[in-house]
């Protein structure tokens, strides 16, 4: 790598840096803001990444790309990503539309994989969205991905992700089979919660 390329990548690992800290900022503000109005704070807890150069390289390997700053860009969406774990199946989508009315970002993209959940049983929502940053004499757009989930969707997620580690190149069927029904049975979880806090509110109110 020469001297040029490697300032290529300082500076996209910048600007990423740079549109992580606006995302926080904005979300923050949004959902101190929702509390404020709604009385009522839907949000479990907030984790945010960003992946490292080598994460990145590797999955433009695994996806037999060639290795440049402008690939990385434009093939690896996820280089910042959020994820809202949320108290009720409610809560997320409240906190869907909060995003979505908002004039800080521009949604490229959603995934709803709570109704429609992926064929392992992943269940989530998910935007990519356009942050902007403001750069001298120019304003550039960078790619982020906010999933917004049940405290139940989040430990299943992280279960099957610890499953699915100790085997890296295929998951025995059993696995899989077993993985799918236990996101099923979450979900069931989820919906018994919500009618719970369904009732609940209509006693408060």
């Amino acid at each position: 790598m020469n001297i040029t390329e490697d300032e290529a990548y300082k500076e996209m690992m910048l600007k990423y840096n740079f549109a992580m800290q606006r995302l926080e900022t904005e979300l923050n503000i949004l959902l101190k803001e929702y509390e404020y109005k709604k009385g009522y704070n839907p949000v479990e807890h907030i984790k945010t990444r960003m992946k490292s150069l080598d994460s990145a390289i590797n999955k433009l390997k695994d996806k037999n790309c060639e290795i440049t700053v402008d690939n990385l860009i434009r093939k690896v969406y996820d280089m910042i990503g959020i994820r809202i774990v949320c108290s009720f199946l409610s809560d997320v989508y409240d906190i869907v539309d909060l995003i979505k009315g908002t004039d800080q970002f521009i949604i490229k993209r959603e995934n709803d994989y709570i109704s429609n959940p992926k064929d392992s049983g992943y269940r989530s929502y998910h935007l990519i969205v356009l942050v902007p940053i403001h750069l001298e004499k120019r304003t550039e757009y960078i790619e982020t991905e906010i999933q917004i989930r049940t405290v139940a969707m989040d430990c299943w997620a992280s279960l099957d992700h610890k499953l699915r580690y100790k085997f890296p190149k295929k998951i025995p069927k059993e696995i899989q089979i077993g993985l799918s029904e236990c996101s099923k049975d979450i979900n069931e979880l989820d919906l018994k919660m919500q009618s719970l806090h369904d009732t609940l509110r209509e006693y408060n109110s």
